[in-house]
């Protein structure tokens, strides 16, 4: 019977030692504070944040000609030209600064730079036409591709600063920073404006 009354203490005993053990050296959570520096670390660790990728079905026509009938048959060109490009908007974080971050009563106002355009790719192949003038396809070859290319790539980002484009793409942006703002800052009200 001892040994078991002894058995029963030493388990007691083990037990009490866990349980004060965990009670003196348990890790503390330690709730990070919300200020304008953690916030402006966490939204500038996101570097250039897209928000919105658009397909572009562009078509380009390139007139070379100068109008007179004899110098455009021997040095004249024309190109037209059709491809698929993808244009990627969104906003450069890395130049928000503490004066961006504005916090009070429980609510964060981040002032954004504009929207704009971060890359504009080629999705599919240039379709090519090409007419030369007699003399310009002899002496001076050009099959247009990197002019059409330049031209479709210019043509694309044009389209997609369009008003209506702009504007979605800034409320994607506004919804985004809330989102991540919600990861540094749960309780807080985020209000997200673009100077």
């Amino acid at each position: 019977m001892k040994q078991y009354l002894l058995l029963i203490l030493v388990i007691v005993v083990f037990v009490s030692g866990i349980f004060v053990g965990y009670s003196i050296f348990k890790p503390q959570i330690v709730k990070e504070q919300v200020n304008s520096q953690t916030i402006l670390q966490t939204l500038r660790s996101e570097g250039f944040l897209v928000t919105q990728t658009y397909i572009l079905n562009q078509k380009v026509t390139i007139d070379k000609n100068t109008g007179t009938m004899w110098k455009d048959f021997f040095w004249g060109q024309s190109i037209e030209a059709s491809a698929v490009l993808k244009v990627s908007s969104g906003v450069d974080l890395t130049k928000l600064t503490e004066n961006d971050i504005l916090i009070g009563n429980k609510e964060i106002t981040v002032t954004l730079p504009q929207v704009q355009i971060q890359s504009t790719e080629l999705i599919s192949d240039i379709e090519l036409r090409n007419t030369q003038g007699i003399l310009k396809k002899i002496f001076n070859d050009d099959d247009g591709y990197n002019l059409a290319l330049s031209k479709l790539k210019e043509q694309a980002q044009l389209s997609a600063q369009q008003d209506s484009l702009l504007r979605e793409a800034q409320t994607n942006t506004q919804k985004e920073i809330q989102r991540l703002m919600r990861l540094a800052a749960q309780d807080w009200n985020v209000k997200v404006e673009f100077k």
